[in-house]
This record gives structure tokens, C-alpha cells and sequence, in this order.
């Protein structure tokens, strides 16, 4: 992931933007919250989706989109990189 894309998604942690978040196994709907570390020292956004707080292996997202509109992005593709 690069630096300008993990600032995009701090700016959304920010103002608390609603997003759909899909990784290769799952999609998801919710509020950014923040970035954190899980148990295992990986870096996570943590959204809240249905009242829970969900943590999201930041390496693991193939595409955010936010769906509150703003000036910064609409929707953002990670390309990995082998």
C-alpha cells in the first residue's frame, strides 16, 4: 500500500467516513474509525459495522469506496505488488 493511499484512508478515519471495503474473502459496510495494530502487530482499519467494531488487515483490501461523498476520493484500487 502506498503512503498516499494510507493517508486517504487516515483522512476517512477522520471524519468518520461510511465505506464498502472488499478483501479477497469479504465485504464490508461501515464507519473508519481508525488504523491500529491487531494482536499480531498487523496493520488494521478498524471500521464499526452493525454496532461492532471490525478490524480489517490493511494489506488484505482490494478496494474502498467511500459512500460519503467528499473532496479527497470516491473510490481507491490497491494493486498488490509480487
Amino acid at each position: 500500500m502506498r503512503c498516499e493511499e494510507t493517508d486517504l484512508i487516515e483522512v476517512a478515519c477522520m471524519k468518520h467516513f461510511i465505506l464498502n471495503v472488499t478483501t479477497p474473502s469479504k465485504m464490508y459496510q461501515g464507519m473508519a474509525k481508525d488504523i491500529v495494530y491487531n494482536s499480531q502487530r498487523t496493520q488494521c482499519l478498524l471500521i464499526e459495522q452493525d454496532g461492532q467494531e471490525v478490524l480489517i488487515e490493511m494489506d488484505s483490501i482490494l478496494t474502498l469506496t467511500s459512500l460519503t461523498q467528499n473532496p479527497f476520493f470516491k473510490s481507491i484500487n490497491f494493486k498488490t505488488e509480487n
